[in-house]
């Protein structure tokens, strides 16, 4: 079976409204890639940004780097991986928009090797569990008021049901921002977990001090306190802070996550698939999380996601966001829990655009 070339496509942008304090996101563009092989089957891959722009550059970069792929078999797909971080990405830059591109084409290739086998990529690598438990990443955004986030937890928790949620932090107003947990901690009841996210908006005593103050509200953890190359600041943060540290979305590559890691401050790492470098990386950042005994959980990613962690001993946490569920489907969530179509051959990505 030998890959005989390689597609491209932008899909249709997601509109959302996404308000952090360092960002504000009206929709989200997909650059798309389909590997096809000589008996007809193909897989599937795609990366995401916030713009146009920076999307048609992605897929200029998954057209210029998938000539690798063409004239290679399917099993064949994690030394054209090697072969493209040795030579292309060594010259481009092992994080960026290169990284994308290639987690992409691995992606795509990892589908066309499932679809090859009939199965899924707990079928081909082995799982540990089917269910996942999943929290909603969305519609609690910075810029609500206590009220406002109260009526959006109830409201997501049922219309994702799930009662876990992430919400989002970043007035400097702390006293506030407690306000704002704890309305989200009452709409949501006792039992449900409870992310914040600071999307690195804080200097590390800031976040710190919020930190003191939300310990009463039995918050799961603290996601991206300061900014992602500071290492000593996160390090700092955690030698203060009475809620674990969660983070790991901006970490380019396995070399990255092993820096992160030795820190020895990272309870949950939130890995977003096309940054880590595509699955090869994600499998073996999921040995890395074993061997330094931290919880897995993902970025985004969801239909692919849900698969990766059933693989992984310390997978735990699968993050729902409903952006791409226009492409690909509605994932089976239900009860707070999350799983895949053991039946389906593929990562979990059926394009909704009967492109496949």
């Amino acid at each position: 079976m030998t890959v005989t070339a390689v597609t491209t496509e932008l899909l249709t942008p997601a509109t959302t409204a996404i308000t952090a304090p360092r960002f504000s996101i009206g929709s989200v563009h997909s650059a798309a890639v389909e590997l096809l092989d000589d008996s007809g089957a193909s897989g599937f891959g795609y990366a995401y940004t916030f713009d146009e722009r920076s999307a048609e550059a992605v897929r200029a970069l998954i057209d210029a780097l998938g000539s690798e792929y063409e004239g290679s078999e399917a099993e064949e797909l994690r030394a054209v991986r090697s072969r493209l971080l040795s030579t292309r990405l060594n010259f481009l830059g092992v994080r960026g928009l290169a990284r994308l591109a290639a987690s992409a084409l691995d992606m795509a290739a990892w589908d066309l090797l499932c679809r090859m086998h009939e199965t899924n990529l707990p079928g081909l690598v082995g799982g540990e569990r089917y269910g996942q438990p999943v929290y909603s990443a969305s519609g609690l955004w910075s810029s609500l008021t206590p009220s406002e986030c109260a009526s959006v937890a109830a409201t997501v928790a049922k219309d994702h049901d799930t009662p876990h949620a992430k919400m989002w932090l970043g007035s400097r107003d702390l006293g506030l921002e407690y306000e704002r947990v704890a309305a989200v901690r009452d709409a949501l009841g006792p039992d449900a977990a409870l992310i914040v996210d600071a999307a690195q908006a804080y200097d590390w005593r800031t976040a710190a001090r919020l930190a003191q103050r939300l310990e009463g509200l039995d918050i799961l953890w603290f996601e991206d306190p300061v900014e992602y190359e500071d290492n000593d600041g996160l390090c700092a943060f955690a030698a203060e802070s009475p809620i674990p540290v969660g983070t790991g979305e901006h970490v380019y590559g396995i070399d990255h996550l092993k820096q992160l890691l030795d820190l020895g401050v990272t309870e949950y790492l939130v890995l977003d698939l096309e940054r880590i470098g595509g699955i090869t990386d994600f499998l073996a950042a999921a040995a890395l999380a074993e061997a330094y005994r931290v919880h897995l959980g993902t970025h985004v990613y969801t239909h692919t996601s849900v698969q990766l962690l059933a693989t992984a001993r310390t997978g735990l946490w699968c993050e729902y966001s409903p952006l791409w569920d226009s492409h690909f489907g509605r994932p089976d969530i239900a009860a707070g829990e999350i799983s895949y179509d053991r039946a389906a051959p593929g990562i979990g990505l059926v394009h909704m655009r009967g492109v496949r």
